[in-house]
């Protein structure tokens, strides 16, 4: 039974959805991959060369070792611009990472360290306060998994191919109903589906090496269109994120 939205709702569904999204990476999340100290060293890959003709191959060549990112990520809701958030996130590990999320002229700051998560507000001045990891693990939330459910789409899903910021990628688009984005995450599904949204249309940029370099996200809760927008750039070795000192009174 579908319940009725508020527009309050439409709101924190947007911040849900954006942030939970923005935790997961461009190639997943693998928590287990954390115990390998090599594996935290291992520098990533970056090619020059022009993607493939077939972007399903760029997306199978996606690599699975751990590392960091920095991610931009605009919220909107009716048009305005709601939340920014920028990141310096580690990806095919345990997720950890530092966040700064800013609404209005509020700042929140967020630091996710392998045991809990800290938050602050006030700037340098403000207090930490600390708090339990989500019960849902960042990595239930992957946007390479979106691609290959893109693909599945058929060939008015590839745009073909584009360059930003310097880059050539893959631009591929299509509308996921709850079905697809069950297939991608549950979590997902459900995040949408409670607010009475039956899909969300996804434009996606993949890069030669199979990482998503960009993403639009767009749906209609009651009539207020959400979008969603991330960037993803400065790809490096995965990186330690300590807790947080706290201020002394």
């Amino acid at each position: 039974m579908r319940r009725s939205v508020r527009p309050a709702d439409v709101v924190t569904t947007a911040v849900a959805v954006a942030g939970l999204l923005l935790l997961t990476g461009c190639t997943g999340g693998n928590p287990s991959a954390a115990s390998d100290p090599s594996a935290a060293a291992a520098p990533v890959a970056t090619s020059t060369a022009r993607p493939e003709v077939d972007p399903a191959a760029a997306v199978a060549r996606a690599g699975k070792e751990p590392y960091a990112v920095s991610v931009r990520s605009t919220v909107e809701t009716g048009g305005e611009v709601f939340m920014n958030i920028t990141a310096r996130q580690n990806f095919n590990t345990l997720f950890t990472g530092r966040q700064e999320r800013r609404v209005g002229s509020s700042t929140r700051e967020v630091v996710v360290t392998a045991g809990a998560e800290y938050h602050r507000v006030g700037g340098p001045t403000g207090s930490w306060t600390r708090m339990s990891l989500p019960l849902v693990h960042a990595s239930e939330f992957d946007l390479t998994g979106y691609a290959p459910v893109l693909l599945s789409l058929g060939p008015e899903a590839r745009k073909g191919v584009e360059t930003r910021d310097g880059v050539l990628v893959h631009h591929l688009v299509g509308h996921l109903d709850l079905d697809r984005l069950g297939q991608v995450s549950t979590q997902a599904r459900s995040d949408v589906e409670s607010e009475g949204v039956t899909g969300i249309d996804l434009d996606q940029w993949v890069d030669a090496d199979g990482r998503t370099r960009y993403a639009e996200k767009r749906w209609t809760a009651d009539g207020t269109a959400v979008l969603v927008t991330m960037a993803f750039s400065d790809y490096g070795p995965s990186e330690v994120f300590d807790s947080p000192v706290p201020n002394l009174a």
